[in-house]
């Protein structure tokens, strides 16, 4: 089943909705958020890819998954939105969404 799994196909969808995300939660900081967003994807993408797989595999549970995703937390640092002076619970909360996301997204897909 794991080759079943659009990894690729998920992945577009995730950077569609970061901005989608960006321009609903941080309206000021859209290009900021975006910017920052897009590059946790990518220092992520192969770690959410390897993780997708092995959910669709029932090799990880979706406690599992989450744990590990949530787990990126300090690798999603949003240089770009610090640096536009959004407030730090902003940036929390965009961080958190953005994790949220990505759960929901790759279990709306796998499960």
């Amino acid at each position: 089943m794991a080759e079943a799994v659009p990894f690729d196909d998920i992945f577009k969808t995730l950077k569609k909705q970061v901005e989608e995300l960006a321009r609903l939660f941080v309206k000021n900081y859209t290009k900021a958020a975006i910017k920052d967003g897009r590059k946790f994807l990518d220092d992520t993408r192969e770690s959410l890819k390897r993780w997708t797989l092995l959910l669709a595999e029932g090799k990880l549970t979706t406690q599992d998954f989450e744990w590990l995703v949530l787990g990126q937390k300090d690798l999603a640092q949003m240089i770009a939105l610090k640096q536009a002076g959004l407030s730090v619970i902003r940036i929390e909360q965009f961080r958190n969404s953005l994790l949220s996301l990505i759960v929901d997204t790759i279990f709306g897909v796998v499960l």
